[in-house]
């Protein structure tokens, strides 16, 4: 989502900041290099007009913080905090969904469960598995086994929800006429 919609010196930064959230795990990138990540994320987005939920920057900002909150979970581990990753994907493919179906409003009556789109099924989807499947790797143990291989393994597993994100991104940018900002 981020380096579909933001400029390309930022999608490379934030490559970057992908990487180092991948890496972290291994012990291939020290503390410091992530905290000065963290540091420059809240530089980059100081500025940034991130308010307007149907906003570009938002999206930006957003997506963003999804890359740099696991960078921060890894740092100072809270399930709490790694939750609000999958929460924030959620509301930002809701406002998606919402403008891929046609931007109609559904009221969903009180006592029942919010209707959810397409964008937010698959994701929720995939968090599950993605929670399952490292589960299952580590089951309760302190200490889990996440190697070098079996990360690169759940890396691959998000391509096609990755994909159909970009797609989707590349699509919404086109009906908000981002691409014209």
């Amino acid at each position: 989502m981020f380096a579909t919609l933001a400029d390309p010196e930022d999608a490379e930064w934030f490559a970057h900041v992908l990487e180092a959230a991948w890496k972290a795990p291994l012990g291939e990138v020290g503390e410091d290099e992530l905290i000065e990540i963290l540091e420059e994320f809240e530089a980059r987005t100081g500025a940034a007009d991130a308010d307007d939920p149907g906003s570009k920057g938002f999206s930006v900002v957003q997506s963003a913080m999804l890359g740099v909150n696991a960078i921060s979970v890894y740092l100072n581990p809270s399930p709490a905090r790694a939750e609000i990753s999958g929460q924030t994907l959620q509301t930002v493919l809701g406002s998606f969904d919402f403008k891929l179906g046609g931007s109609e409003v559904t009221i969903t009556p009180n006592g029942e469960n919010e209707e959810v789109g397409r964008l937010q099924k698959m994701e929720r989807a995939a968090q599950k598995s993605f929670m399952e499947t490292v589960h299952s790797l580590t089951g309760d143990q302190e200490d889990g086994r996440l190697d070098g291989e079996f990360l690169e393994g759940l890396r691959e597993s998000c391509v096609v929800v990755r994909d159909e994100i970009r797609k989707a991104t590349v699509t919404v940018a086109d009906l908000f006429g981002w691409g014209q900002e």
